[in-house]
């Protein structure tokens, strides 16, 4: 008896190390989820998005759309002055090619003194670098299409 034991020590320590790493191994993405990033400088505003996306059609991450300075062209038809800036958490997406839509809430602010809580609504061509903004309630932004930076999916 006293053998046997002695010989079970080795494999015991060889399965409890196996996992020890398997355990400490770093979580994995879930099988087909995906990941929009990207942003810059696009047809009239700049751009920031980190969206992650889950098969089950759920969504995380972050969206940002500036728009001042450059693109105080598209404010006079809010009667804005100065900026509009959408911060938005996605809640929601899907994939179908090179297209992703997300949905969520977020925050609009205009001129740096007007703040509103709003739902977006996001269509982001990843082949043809380009997006749409709509904010549920004013409506869509206008297509843009990407002049400095890239959006990418994996």
């Amino acid at each position: 008896m006293r053998v046997l034991c002695g010989a079970l020590r080795p494999r015991a320590a060889a399965y409890a190390a196996l996992a020890i790493v398997v355990l400490a191994a770093p979580a994995q993405a879930r099988p087909g989820a995906m990941h929009l990033t990207g942003g810059g400088t696009a047809t009239f505003s700049q751009l920031a998005v980190n969206v992650a996306i889950d098969p089950s059609g759920s969504a995380s991450g972050s969206f940002e759309c500036l728009m001042a300075g450059r693109s105080a062209f598209v404010l006079p038809p809010f009667g804005l002055a100065h900026n509009m800036i959408v911060h938005a958490t996605p809640t929601a997406a899907s994939v179908a090619g090179s297209v992703v839509t997300f949905t969520g809430p977020g925050r609009l602010t205009m001129d740096g003194t007007q703040k509103m809580d709003i739902h977006v609504s996001v269509t982001v061509d990843v082949a043809a670098q380009s997006f749409e903004l709509t904010v549920v309630e004013v409506g869509p932004m206008g297509i843009e299409y990407m002049r400095s930076g890239k959006l990418t999916l994996r």
